[in-house]
């Protein structure tokens, strides 16, 4: 996943249409999950008896956040819905469901009189030299499975690539520019807790002179709803970065004195100068951004990133935070 947040982050700052990394993403996550349980399902379909409940029941007794996903995709269920249905999704609610919900996949084919039998698809899955053929019924319910799969799959890939894209690409700015590692750090769910930027969902925050705090909201608009152009407006932030922004949105930032930057409307180096100006001119203690060909500001964007770790600018923000708090003291 490392390397198509890197291609990711560059195709922003290139301006480029990032989507088709996150796309990349989705597939190749969604094929190793493919191979696991279609593994699984000839494991135990070439045992006999009711696999399909055997395999349901391996599931609920699995341990761990992947065996609840494991368990809703062979159900056919989403999280969501389970929710909506009952209130909770506790896995015994899921596994109770689930048979419910495949149980209507075999009353479908004994109820529709040879007209599901018209086409029937025959899945054969091949492993170590053997196969199985499932039948129409279990041909269904496999395809149900990975359908369900690569709809939850999609959902969270975007979210969770539109995260670490975000904090990934903060800090290569802050890099490019080089921003002292004393003078920003980068929003993560402890600074909200600790109350330090109150019930904001900023992304960063940079400090000016006299150790102003300039705050920061990156939001990549492919990335999620696109209601989170209003949302970030709304948090009155100082910085607002994003790939695009329509002109009344723009127009409402200017009266609300907020600095919005566009990635996908300049080049790379126009983008980055535009944010050193905007720092430059709060005080921030910062340098013009390089001025580099492509290729080697690629190199230089992989630099940096090798050397981004959550963790350590996790631990940093917690230093930082306990300097802010002794000094308002």
């Amino acid at each position: 996943m490392e390397k198509y947040i890197q291609k990711t982050i560059i195709s922003v700052l290139k301006g480029e249409d990032y989507r088709q990394y996150v796309l990349a993403t989705i597939n190749n996550r969604f094929l190793d999950n493919v191979r696991r349980l279609t593994s699984q399902v000839f494991d135990y379909k070439i045992k006999g008896g009711n696999w399909i409940d055997n395999l349901l029941n391996y599931m609920y007794g699995g341990k761990g956040k992947e065996s609840k996903f494991e368990l809703l995709w062979l159900a056919g269920l989403n999280n969501k819905t389970v929710r909506n249905m009952v209130g909770k999704t506790s896995k015994e609610v899921i596994l109770e469901l689930g048979k419910k919900n495949i149980e209507t996949f075999r009353q479908l084919f004994n109820e529709a009189d040879g007209l599901l039998r018209e086409y029937e698809v025959l899945i054969t899955i091949k492993k170590d030299g053997k196969q199985v053929v499932l039948d129409p019924i279990e041909s269904a319910i496999y395809l149900n499975m990975i359908s369900t799969m690569k709809l939850t799959i999609q959902g969270g890939a975007w979210s969770e690539v539109g995260k670490q894209t975000e904090k990934g690409l903060l800090y290569t700015i802050f890099k490019l520019l080089n921003i002292d590692d004393n003078s920003y750090v980068i929003i993560y769910q402890e600074m909200k807790e600790k109350g330090l930027v109150g019930d904001r969902e900023i992304d960063g925050i940079v400090f000016g002179s006299e150790n102003k705090k300039l705050t920061i909201e990156l939001k990549l608009l492919g990335i999620g709803n696109p209601e989170i152009g209003d949302e970030a407006l709304a948090r009155n932030v100082d910085l607002f970065l994003t790939d695009k922004l329509t002109d009344m949105m723009v127009e409402q930032a200017k009266e609300k004195n907020i600095k919005v930057i566009q990635f996908r409307s300049n080049d790379h180096n126009s983008v980055l100068y535009e944010i050193y100006e905007f720092f430059n001119k709060a005080g921030v203690k910062c340098d013009p951004p390089p001025k580099l060909t492509w290729d080697n500001m690629e190199k230089k964007i992989g630099e940096i990133l090798n050397n981004f770790n959550i963790e350590n600018e996790q631990a940093r923000f917690l230093k930082k935070l306990n300097e802010l708090t002794k000094r308002g003291s």
